[in-house]
Formats: structure tokens, C-alpha cells, sequence
């Protein structure tokens, strides 16, 4: 994940973090109130972002407004005083003048870090999960080639497929991106035990 500033009795509202600036170029965010720096990313994470980006900008050209963008704010529904940067996200309303937060996102996507991991698990999805608009939630895995999709099937059941081997489909149906996972890695140097899976 990242790392918490010291924290204080005084709990940081979204205002007040929308309101302060820092000398270095690290990404925060905001949890109940407390302000997590981020570490900075590894090149795999990087490269992934860039992957899957480019093929969502693809699938999107001609269908203004909708667009993807990187580390988009999110304000999560069940959490005051919170504000995440999701690596990537989708979403089909008009772009506002100087917004820090993107409205109704469609498709929200982090890259997994060993230092990001649980809390993108424990809190990032729930809460991602919780909102209106999300149709698909994307876990993509930087260490090696592991991709976990959640899928939502009504307001109360959601599907989730795993994806593993080179040629396994990632299919996005709020974008209309078909991908194979060998095409997500590309330029990603990942163990060579990862690379011995069966196509």
C-alpha cells in the first residue's frame, strides 16, 4: 500500500486534501480521514497501466463522452473523509472543469503491488463494488500473470472469473475490449516460473 503520514487526533476532510499540496511528485490518498502516500510504482505497474490503457482508448475512440483515465479519483460511497486514485477507469460522463474526482465510473481497474494488495482487496473492491454505476471491477497482478475480474450481474450478485495462461481472454464489456493475457503483459518481466504455465 502506502505509507501514513503521522497521524493525527484531527481527522482530514476530502476539503482540506483537496486543498494541500506536496513537494514530491508521490500519489495520496485519503482513509477515514488519514493521508497514505503511495509508493512509487515498479515499472511492471507502469507497463500494465499503459497496456490496458491503450487498448481501452482503442475500443473508445468514437464513443464521446466516454474515455479512460489514470489514477482517477474515486470517492467511496461508504466512507467519509476518503478519496482513492484508481490505476485506471472508465466512464461515459462529460469530463468537468478542474474535477479531482471522476462521477459514475463504469470500469474501475487496480494493479496489484505486494504492498498494495490486501488493501486493494479489502477495501478498494468492497467499496468500488458499492458503487451505482461500476459494471466491472479488474484486479491485474504485477508480480506475475494473474488477472481477477468481478463482473455485476444485478444491484446484488456479481461474477468473478479468473484469468491465468498467456492465452486466456480478458473481455471487458463496458469498454468492448477483448485481450489476451499475453497481449496485457507485453514488455512485463515476470519469474520465469510464471512463464512455465501451460497456454
Amino acid at each position: 500500500m502506502g505509507h501514513p503520514q503521522p497521524k493525527s487526533s484531527t481527522l482530514v476532510t476530502l476539503a482540506d486534501f483537496y486543498a494541500l499540496t506536496w513537494p514530491d511528485d508521490l500519489r495520496r490518498e485519503l482513509h477515514d480521514g488519514q493521508i497514505v502516500a503511495m509508493a512509487p510504482p515498479k515499472n511492471a505497474h507502469g507497463t500494465l497501466v499503459i497496456n490496458l490503457g491503450a487498448a481501452l482508448k482503442a475500443a473508445l475512440r468514437g464513443r464521446r463522452p466516454c474515455r479512460v483515465q489514470t489514477e482517477a479519483g474515486i470517492l467511496p460511497p461508504t466512507r467519509e473523509h476518503s478519496y482513492y486514485q484508481a490505476d485506471l477507469l472508465v466512464t461515459c460522463e462529460p469530463s468537468r472543469p478542474g474535477e479531482r474526482d471522476v462521477a459514475a465510473p463504469l470500469f474501475v481497474c487496480e494493479v496489484l503491488s505486494e504492498s498494495t494488495e490486501l488493501f486493494d482487496r479489502r477495501c478498494k473492491v468492497p467499496e468500488y463494488r458499492a458503487i451505482a454505476s461500476v459494471r466491472e471491477v479488474l484486479l491485474v497482478d504485477s508480480e506475475r500473470m494473474f488477472v481477477e475480474l468481478h463482473r455485476r450481474l444485478d444491484e446484488r450478485r456479481w461474477l468473478t472469473e479468473i484469468l491465468q495462461r498467456p492465452h486466456d481472454e480478458l473481455a471487458l464489456e463496458t469498454a468492448g475490449v477483448k485481450l489476451a493475457l499475453v497481449d496485457l503483459y507485453e514488455d512485463v518481466a515476470l519469474p520465469a516460473a510464471n512463464l512455465e504455465l501451460p497456454l
